[in-house]
């Protein structure tokens, strides 16, 4: 019977285990579905107009469960109001252990960014987008 018990306590646990801790620190946003949490900073911290910059991102699933081999991020910008998106696409780098990195992002024009990061598994795409605005 205590063995039942300590393979029960032990079992529970597993499933209770904790997330990897995040090595990105910047700002945490979820996926519309909920499915994905997504960690994103730039180099530089404060924005460019006109002149290149990186995005780093880095993915967890909301449950805490493995990252399947294959994940893919694309990020993307766009201004509504202006109804027109970057100049140039990024250069996407998967870093492994969903950590990527968009290099060559471009925003030419200042006022209110819209910031797309696309999470593909398999055939199944899901977006998180946050604003920026560039002064």
């Amino acid at each position: 019977m205590r063995l039942i018990i300590i393979f029960c306590i032990a079992t529970l646990t597993a499933c209770t285990a904790t997330p990897p801790a995040w090595v990105i620190p910047g700002e945490e946003i979820m996926s519309n579905d909920g499915e994905w949490t997504l960690r994103w900073q730039t180099d530089p911290k404060e924005l460019p107009l006109n002149a290149p910059f990186v995005v780093e991102a880095e993915i967890r699933r909301v449950d805490g469960t493995a990252l399947p081999e294959g994940l893919l991020l694309e990020v993307d910008a766009a201004m509504p109001e202006h109804r027109h998106g970057m100049n140039r696409l990024p250069r996407m780098v998967a870093l492994g252990d969903g950590l990527f990195r968009a290099e060559g992002m471009l925003f030419h024009m200042e006022g209110r960014w819209e910031l797309y990061f696309d999470v593909t598994e398999e055939e199944l795409t899901e977006r998180s987008q946050t604003e920026v605005f560039l002064e």
